[in-house]
């Protein structure tokens, strides 16, 4: 070639994608993913058979040093970290010569005709009709003077693009939302900030717009995309060259998608754009961004707006920060709803009798908070006949701990006993028995009380946790009599847990406890189940060898095998296992 793109190796591929998205990438490249490789200039280019039906676009671009950059129309593609350019280079590396060498675009273009390009773009129309929204929109010019150009030619755009693929988002289809994006970038390269801000807000508008459409199990898709909306009005923010008006629009639409994304339950996507306002903006623009937040939180009175109104008190809080005294703060957060905000300040304030009158009008939950509150301003104890009151109507045992704690750092024995038995009662489990064997040993009435509880659950059938006891205390003939024994609760792998602990004391038992698994799992049929089937009869043989036993063994395998000859699967399955 011509004009090669400069050596990589696996060493620099796995550096630039990082090792989980190279060993991926491995896999898209052996399978022949990689669909029209082209070298153009300094670039590699080509198409990547992903997930979805329509592949994605992806480009690397190299410099004098190595990769430079790159990017993928995937989900996760921006920046070019993907397994998908993982993929490309792995085939660059294997067979550059595949790669068909092309012009670059800018050339490509200056030498056609005024026809010959309206005949292009025609074609193009025709053959994607979501490419028709983009002449719409004016592309960028150089200088800030430009025009202010509309924002719902750009939100159509976004609109078509996330509607235009199979299954609702196609984002590897041409038109996709990764061009309205370009439009942003470009509108940024050139310095015209009002522009890219107006194009980055129509994306994420539509982003919300469309929420149930595109926010699949993690979200992971919608985030990528609004997290590249609130990263380039951070650029438009932080840029030298701003002027005051570009900041403030870049400003109000970052605050507009910590709002949206309030309004659509707080997922978590505006909390960067949070930190770049309060990070970024001086203090005329906070006061500025306060009174947007003010009127958002005032807005806010429906039924279940309490969520949206601690959001939008906490970042008052936060850009008010170095104005507001000590009676401006509480009021804030008497109207937001901030309870610990606002009676940590009384508490540092001093005004314990206020403190509490708020912490009696807090939920279960919030008041555990604010114990701890309480605690760390060293004024537990007075909180302690409040939560008293509420464990006798509470199913919360957080709040039965931190009472049974303040007892139990105050020596208070007897009556941290009285709560541990509280709490063993609602949780059933290891840990509150532990606790309340620790209190009762130290008291000296462990050997009186551990009977009567021992018997209590097992004439309630609660062998699960009578199992975890038996083990906790080295008792294993009894841990696995217990484990047998059908239990009101659900203790999953506890027979395994008692088969390694009576492995190297009872190997025979531990050994029935395994074929026990191995033969259900056979009867429950399939080749998964065989392959977990196979893992236990492993290690039953190697207990059988530890007992000295590989005749016993053999007999048992040879049996195990004619009975089940009939499952080929199985029969495969023990193959493969050397069983």
């Amino acid at each position: 070639m011509s004009n090669p793109f400069p050596a990589v190796n696996e060493g620099a591929i796995s550096d630039w994608v990082g090792s989980r998205s190279f060993q991926r990438g491995r896999s898209y490249f052996k399978r022949g993913d990689i669909l029209e490789p082209r070298l153009q200039d300094n670039t590699l280019k080509a198409w990547c058979q992903g997930s979805r039906p329509q592949p994605y676009r992806l480009w690397v671009a190299c410099g004098t040093e190595g990769i430079k950059e790159a990017d993928c129309s995937c989900p996760v593609g921006g920046g070019g970290r993907c397994k998908h350019v993982a993929a490309l280079l792995l085939t660059w590396l294997d067979d550059p010569d595949s790669f068909r060498e092309v012009e670059e675009l800018d050339p490509n273009l200056e030498r056609r005709s005024q026809s010959e390009l309206i005949a292009l773009i025609k074609q193009m129309v025709e053959a994607h009709p979501t490419f028709e929204a983009l002449l719409e929109a004016p592309p960028p010019e150089d200088g800030q003077s430009s025009p202010l150009v509309d924002p719902e030619s750009y939100r159509r755009q976004a609109e078509l693009a996330i509607r235009s693929g199979v299954d609702g988002w196609d984002w590897g289809g041409v038109g996709d939302i990764n061009v309205v994006l370009g439009s942003g970038d470009n509108f940024l390269a050139k310095s015209d900030y009002a522009n890219a801000g107006i194009v980055y807000l129509a994306v994420a508008q539509e982003m919300f717009e469309h929420f149930e459409m595109v926010y699949d199990e993690d979200g992971e898709e919608m985030h990528e995309v609004v997290n590249r909306c609130i990263q380039g009005l951070g650029n438009c923010l932080t840029a030298e060259d701003g002027n005051a008006a570009a900041r403030e629009n870049a400003l109000q639409a970052l605050f507009e998608i910590f709002r949206l994304d309030l309004n659509y339950g707080g997922y978590g996507m505006g909390d960067e754009a949070e930190g770049l306002i309060l990070e970024h903006a001086d203090d005329d623009e906070k006061r500025v961004v306060a009174g947007w937040a003010r009127t958002a939180m005032q807005a806010a009175t429906g039924e279940y707006d309490s969520f949206r109104r601690r959001s939008y008190g906490s970042i008052l809080l936060d850009l008010e920060a170095d104005h507001l005294d000590d009676d401006a703060f509480l009021e804030i957060c008497r109207e937001s709803g901030l309870l610990d905000d606002l009676v940590d300040r009384l508490l540092t304030l001093g005004r314990l009798d206020e403190a509490l009158a708020e912490a009696g009008r807090a939920g279960d939950m919030e008041l555990l908070t604010l114990a701890g509150l309480f605690g760390a301003h060293g004024h537990g104890r007075r909180l302690e006949p409040l939560v008293a009151e509420r464990i006798e109507t509470t199913r919360i045992d957080g709040l039965i701990a931190w009472l049974k704690e303040q007892h139990e750092e105050r020596g208070e024995l007897d009556e941290a006993l009285v709560l541990a038995q509280q709490l063993l009662e609602q949780r059933q489990d290891l840990a509150a028995y532990q606790d309340v064997r620790e209190l009762s040993q130290r008291l000296g009435i462990w050997q009186a009380t551990r009977p009567e509880l021992l018997a209590e659950w097992a004439a309630a059938r609660q062998y699960g946790l009578l199992t975890d006891i038996h083990l906790d205390e080295g008792e294993i003939d009894l841990a696995l009599k217990s484990v047998r024994q059908p239990s009101q609760g659900f203790y999953y792998g506890q027979w395994m847990r008692v088969a390694e602990a009576a492995a190297e004391t009872r190997p025979q038992a531990a050994a029935e406890l395994y074929r026990e698994q191995a033969e259900k799992l056979v009867e429950a049929r399939g080749r998964e189940r065989y392959q977990q089937a196979c893992t236990y009869l492993t290690t039953m043989r190697d207990l059988y060898r530890q007992m000295s036993q590989e005749p016993a063994w053999t007999d048992f395998m040879a049996e195990f095998r004619e009975r089940h000859h009939r499952l080929r699967a199985l029969q495969d399955e023990l193959s493969k296992a050397g069983l």
